[in-house]
């Protein structure tokens, strides 16, 4: 079993509206139900100011 599931957010986790769709909703529950940590990636850079 997978310990750890990173998966990155702009174009594999959001679909075309900018939103997760059920089936990925579906297995990231899965993936913590059977005891994954999930983290989000992304390339983008995140200003604090």
């Amino acid at each position: 079993m997978y310990k750890l599931v990173a998966i990155d957010i702009d174009g594999t986790l959001l679909n075309s509206y900018g939103r997760v769709s059920e089936e990925n909703k579906e297995a990231i529950r899965n993936a913590k139900k059977n005891g994954a940590k999930v983290i989000l990636a992304s390339r983008k850079i995140i200003s604090g100011q």
